[in-house]
């Protein structure tokens, strides 16, 4: 859990140095959607507060009011993904050990609850965003976690958004390739405040 903090608190201080007026975004167009929007993220991993975060930086979206954030819609204790009338379910994608074990869960856990998750999204035609904010730390085992939940996500999506460093194997041009899904590529994690102001309009 401290390391989680220590990464976010990170990213804080770094947004806090002057971003460039035109963020790097490459590959298929930005799609647009109204708001509000739910965030949350797959393998409990730190990046759905990081997309929180970088959404806040945004300065035309307010939390709770044009965006939402539940690290675990539809658990006990939690909200719902008919809570409102969302435009769309943005999961952003990342696992760790810690973050499952301060979670007190298994990967096996995690994908079955993404596995509801997904399958309710789809119930109600709420559309998945796919994001992934962290560098390549993957491994070559096609049965850990993070694979696991890239591939329990993604072919659900209709979008996904990956930060350049996330993608050196093509691993999501592979996924676009397969299932027909635009992919969006970031230079840096950063660029991702910029992207949501794009993709996101009220």
């Amino acid at each position: 859990m401290r390391k989680v903090m220590t990464t976010i608190i990170c990213i804080a201080l770094m947004l806090c140095i002057a971003m460039p007026a035109f963020a790097a975004i490459s590959g298929d167009e930005v799609k647009t959607y109204g708001t509000p929007f739910l965030i949350t993220n797959a393998g409990q991993g730190p990046g759905g507060k990081m997309a929180r975060l970088l959404v806040s930086q945004t300065g035309t979206l307010t939390l709770d009011t044009d965006y939402f954030y539940d690290s675990e819609p539809g658990a006990e204790g939690h909200g719902t993904l008919d809570d409102m009338d969302y435009s769309c379910l943005v999961v952003v994608i990342g696992s760790t050990d810690k973050g499952l074990g301060a979670s007190g869960i298994t990967i096996e856990d995690e994908l079955a609850r993404l596995e509801k998750m997904v399958a309710h999204a789809k119930e109600i035609e709420l559309p998945i965003v796919a994001v992934l904010l962290e560098k390549d730390k993957r491994s070559d085992i096609p049965t850990n976690a993070n694979e696991r939940c890239i591939d329990a996500i993604c072919p659900n999506a209709e979008w996904m958004v990956v930060v350049a460093d996330g993608n050196t194997d093509g691993r999501f041009d592979k996924l676009k390739e397969e299932y027909g899904i635009p992919l969006t590529v970031i230079d840096t994690t950063l660029d991702f405040t910029e992207l949501a102001k794009l993709a996101f309009v009220k």
